[in-house]
């Protein structure tokens, strides 16, 4: 028993080594997907990029983390597209969020902006400089609002 016990944590250690180090940190925006690299050079063409990370599971690339030298954070999946993006007190570009939704938060939270946005499969959440946080349908329906 002993014996087992002793094989199963030197294996555990061993898929862990082995997942270790599978990040990279880059400052070449070259390794991006050319779409991720469209969509900072629209949203954010003026503000360069600080580094990227890339994350990698045991077969491919899972996703790119672009940090901008102002702070923002941009999360690309492993086909370039957008997944998350949070500014630090800076509003989220409007063209990235649905219009349904800016025009929902235009109306009820004027003085407030949008400072995070995350695309899932089946919604996007919304997090206002507030510390609202809404989640919308892919439709733009609010579903959710918890503060």
């Amino acid at each position: 028993m002993k014996r087992i016990n002793y094989l199963l944590i030197v294996l555990s250690l061993l898929s862990v080594m082995a997942c270790a180090g599978n990040d990279k940190i880059t400052s070449d925006t070259n390794i991006l997907p050319v779409s991720s690299r469209q969509f900072i050079s629209d949203h954010f063409k003026d503000i360069p990029v600080s580094h990227i990370q890339i994350e990698k599971n045991l077969i491919r690339i899972s996703s790119y983390d672009v940090i901008l030298t102002d702070g923002t954070n941009v999360e690309f999946n492993h086909k370039g597209e957008w997944k998350e993006i949070k500014r630090h007190g800076l509003p989220i570009p409007p063209a990235i969020i649905p219009e349904v939704i800016q025009d929902l938060i235009k109306k009820n939270y004027s003085s407030n902006k949008v400072v995070k946005i995350e695309k899932e499969i089946r919604d996007y959440e919304i997090k206002l400089d507030n510390g609202l946080e809404m989640t919308f349908d892919l439709k733009g329906n609010l579903i959710d609002i918890d503060d």
